[in-house]
């Protein structure tokens, strides 16, 4: 964010009541700061108004180190905000803020006189006061009622577009280093799926467009030549499916259509496309018809986890054997565990053998929690949250690290996070796109590369942005005289 605050300067000891610091206790008897000398230093500058980005940089930590000790002021103080916590802090004399009085140092006023005794009264009521009141209590159950005649039926559509969401415009692109901008979408769209191909193409399937329809088309991005071409398109228009990819296939799971056979809106459909044949089929039926699911491929078996089928929100992690062969349908899916909390929506990567899940929604509120399933064991490992909760996140994996990229239902995301699988942390670095940006498509190469398509911040986007998110040297395995070991002798 480019919004500058002018931090409060510091304040000379003999001009101005002392800070307090942590642990300490003054003559007047207020209670022991439970602060310490960190969780001060930054309560001091979280009362002069200063963003969690200004605090950062006058005391040279992180954002999230902010947030942390943030969190730890309002528990220690018993508050929800910081408005709270600013107006304790000064009230208590533990901070002094130019301008605002405590009242410890105040002279001791003149009581006030006594006022004089009320006439005698019957103890009945005027006429009025009666008729006062009930205006009052229907008054006061109108506004508690109303909002349940105004507000628009709960249906599948707010969950699953983007079309009733107030537009505000194309947001901003900042350059930032390791950033480009590359051929944009030919139509922009929300809630696409987008999968990469061999770290050759990139496949943008379906979709909602910018009037709020789910989209059969296909795009094909060429990542040797950085320009798309129409694909196949889907039998269906579909958005909100979930997809993954092999060498030799990609795959889709479940979405939500804009008439569905039978008045049904959600798909229960697995699809496939082979490439080499330029062809889509149906490969058989999901265990539910599901939006927001997530699709992986590991080892021999296909997973499917999660998802909203119209009415709850699922846990379950699906399995079925990962046939080689599209003519070759799928045998029944199997429960092979649960997620720690139910959700769709969530991001989910893969690396060797273990599935990782982070964020998502859960039908009340966007997750920051992060798990990790190891299909061999069977069992689950808790890693630690997003500094951000994140609904209609991507997550992605370069070959190195996890990244976690988009979110913002309900509030402001300004970050990319990653997580590094050697040390177990997160670490965050700023977004081109500031503020909210979900349901974007995101797919990651071998070579280090993140490329994050379309959807929705502000409206319906074309972007089409790639990250250099780290950078690969190889080196050609030679032999002592300078062939490789391979080439046949000359």
């Amino acid at each position: 964010m480019n919004r500058q605050t002018t931090l409060a300067p510091s304040i000379p000891a003999t001009a101005e009541p002392p800070i307090a610091t942590a642990g300490d206790t003054s003559s007047s008897g207020l209670a022991e700061n439970p602060l310490s000398e960190r969780e001060m230093d930054v309560a001091r500058l979280l009362a002069t108004g200063a963003s969690n980005g200004e605090i950062a940089s006058e005391l040279i930590i992180s954002p999230h180190t902010v947030k942390v000790h943030l969190r730890n002021i309002y528990e220690k103080l018993g508050v929800n905000s910081r408005t709270e916590a600013s107006m304790l802090l000064v009230s208590q004399g533990w901070i002094y803020v130019p301008g605002v009085e405590t009242g410890g140092g105040a002279a001791e006023e003149e009581p006030l006189p006594d006022p004089e005794p009320l006439e005698a009264s019957s103890g009945l009521p005027f006429r009025w006061q009666p008729l006062y009141l009930l205006g009052v209590l229907l008054l006061s159950l109108g506004i508690l009622v109303t909002p349940f005649f105004t507000r628009p039926a709960q249906s599948v559509v707010n969950l699953l577009s983007d079309g009733t969401v107030l537009a505000v415009g194309r947001p901003v692109i900042a350059e930032m280093p390791r950033w480009e901008s590359r051929t944009p979408l030919a139509t922009a769209r929300s809630r696409l799926a987008l999968v990469a191909f061999n770290d050759t193409f990139l496949y943008a399937i379906g979709g909602e467009s910018a009037q709020g329809q789910p989209l059969a088309g296909v795009d094909v991005y060429d990542l040797r030549i950085n320009e798309w071409a129409s694909g196949v398109p889907l039998p269906v228009a579909l958005a909100n499916a979930a997809t993954t990819a092999d060498a030799t296939r990609i795959l889709l799971a479940g979405g939500n259509m804009a008439d569905g056979e039978d008045g049904e809106i959600l798909s229960d459909r697995l699809f496939v496309f082979t490439p080499a044949s330029q062809r889509w089929s149906e490969w058989g039926r999901l265990p539910a018809p599901l939006a927001g699911a997530s699709l992986q491929l590991v080892g021999d078996g296909l997973y499917l986890l999660g998802g909203w089928d119209g009415q709850a929100m699922h846990d379950e992690v699906w399995r079925i054997p990962a046939q080689s062969s599209p003519d070759v349908a799928p045998t029944d899916w199997q429960v092979v565990s649960r997620l720690p909390r139910a959700r769709a929506f969530a991001g989910s990567a893969v690396i060797a053998d273990d599935l990782y899940v982070v964020g998502g929604y859960d039908g009340r509120q966007e997750l920051a929690d992060a798990a990790v399933y190891s299909t061999q064991t069977g069992e689950w490992r808790a890693l630690p949250d997003l500094a951000d909760p994140r609904g209609g996140v991507s997550l992605l994996y370069d070959g190195l690290a996890l990244f976690a990229v988009g979110g913002g239902w309900s509030h402001q995301v300004d970050t990319i996070e990653r997580f590094d699988p050697a040390t177990g942390l997160w670490s965050n670095f700023p977004a081109p796109i500031q503020g909210e940006w979900r349901h974007l498509g995101g797919a990651a190469s071998s070579l280090g590369q993140l490329y994050l398509v379309g959807g929705w911040s502000g409206s319906y986007l074309d972007v089409h942005l790639r990250y250099q998110s780290s950078f690969r040297t190889f080196f050609p395995n030679t032999t002592k005289d300078g062939g490789t070991p391979d080439a046949p002798p000359e």
